[in-house]
Order: structure tokens, then sequence, then C-alpha cells
């Protein structure tokens, strides 16, 4: 395994340790062979071999989790161009910007970190995140207060709704300072202000993250730990081929805990 590459913004005062970090890079991860990208979500693993050493990395650092109205509660999820979701705001898209995001911004178990494998890259299709800590030093003491309210709502997950689930309006505070950090909960495409002051902040938030966004291209083996904490992430447009050459990624959402009452296994039951 090759050591992990720290992936910051230029500017020195946002340079930080690997062990703490918000995004972390490690390069050339996972070497063995990798067949043709699927073109729809198999009942068999197509890859077992990545599964497996993705799983041995999520486990090393918490506890891999799946939920259980996301891809039927799999602890490691396929990700790759689906025809049926090319604009949709989901991880199977591709024609699309996918928005900045928490993790299952809505959920009460989101995970602590969300964990990608690369399969196969696309030169073309950049991950994008931004660090909470380059995104509060952009806003101002009024919207910082703001932002620290529960004027805030947010809305269920689409990946979440595939089989015609109900959406819901759950109640978020944005930003938290807790033990000398900071730490964020966001979706820049469900999350409204419920006052004047809260919409205002929200729209100062949305520039923020906009500004500190940085991107980073996934190469074959690479893995990406993405804090869902402190960085939100998304991921820019491409295009899709439907050859088998396609970007593949495998994602693990980790937990530091598992939780008490709502979880089957190591599958997260919805309660909302």
């Amino acid at each position: 395994m090759n050591s992990p590459s720290l992936l910051t913004p230029p500017r020195p005062a946002a340079t930080k340790r690997a062990s703490n970090s918000a995004v972390t890079l490690i390069s050339k991860y996972f070497t063995g062979s990798v067949p043709a990208t699927p073109l729809q979500q198999l009942a068999d693993d197509a890859c077992p071999a990545a599964t497996r050493a993705l799983l041995q990395f999520a486990n090393d650092i918490g506890y891999a989790v799946g939920y259980d109205r996301e891809q039927n509660g799999r602890l490691v999820q396929d990700i790759f161009p689906v025809r049926a979701s090319e604009t949709a705001q989901v991880s199977t898209s591709s024609k699309v910007m996918l928005g900045s995001h928490t993790e299952t911004a809505f959920h009460r178990h989101r995970p602590r970190y969300v964990v990608l494998l690369c399969l196969r890259g696309d030169a073309a299709a950049a991950t994008t995140y931004s660090d909470v800590d380059d995104i509060v030093e952009l806003l101002s003491p009024e919207h910082l207060a703001a932002l620290q309210t529960t004027d805030f709502v947010t809305t269920v997950d689409p990946s979440f709704m595939t089989k015609g689930e109900p959406d819901a309006e759950v109640v978020v505070q944005p930003l938290t300072f807790t033990n000398g950090a900071w730490l964020l909960v966001y979706d820049e495409l469900l999350m409204r202000g419920t006052t004047e002051r809260a919409r205002a902040a929200i729209a100062e938030l949305h520039r923020a993250v906009k500004l500190a966004t940085q991107r980073v291209v996934l190469s074959d083996g690479d893995v990406l730990v993405i804090d869902n904490d402190r960085a939100v992430h998304g991921r820019t447009p491409f295009m899709p081929r439907y050859d088998g050459t396609d970007r593949w990624l495998k994602r693990a959402l980790v937990v530091r805990e598992l939780p008490h009452g709502d979880v089957l296994g190591r599958v997260i039951q919805m309660r909302l």
C-alpha cells in the first residue's frame, strides 16, 4: 500500500497533517484486475477482489454500513454511469454536475467517512470537495451565527426514493463548532433556509462552498477518503460510452460506532 497523499488547497493556512485531513488520497491502493464496467446493477459482485479490499480498508477505520433504502443496503456500492439516471442528482448520473453535499445530509445516522475506490477512472470526471475550515474563512460573523441555528431544512436524497418512497423535510443545523473544530451538514440542492435571515446565510454558504471547491481526478486503483463531517463533495459532468470502459468506483460508507436500535447487522434502517 502506498502512503497517503494530502489533498489541500495551495495556501499554507490550509495545510493539515494526513491524520487530521478532511480529504485524503491513497494512490494505487488496489492493483488487481478489473473486468468491464457493468451497464446496470448486478445481483452478483462483478469485482469481488476490489470489494474485499475496500471492506478491509473501511473496517480498519470504523464500520462499513449500508442503508436499507439505498442499493438494498449494500455495504459496498458500485458507482458507474446508468442511462436512466444520466441527468439525475444521484451517484450513477454522468451528464450533470453532481451538487456539493454531505453524504446523507438528512439522515440521523450519517456516515463519518465516504471511502471511494476507483476501479476505472475518467479524466473528465473530477471529484469535487470543499473543506469546512476553508469555507468558514469566507463567511461573515453574521452568517456564521445564522448557520449555527436550526432554521434550515433538507429533504431525502433521491437515491433513497427509487422505489417511490415518500420524501420528508428534516430540520438541520448547517454549522456546529465543537471540541475546537467546525462540522458541516450541507446539500447544495436540497437544503433551504426557513427564515429570511437563514435564506441569506445559506446563499452565502453556497457562495463560500463554490469558492473553496477543489478538484481531484481519481486514477485506477486510487482510494479517496472524505471526512463527511468536515468536507462536502460532488462530481463534474462526463460523457459515458456504455461500452465497458466507463468510470467505475466502489463506495463504502463508514461510521465510527454502530448506532443502537436502528441497525440490522450492518444495515441502518430508515428512521426520520
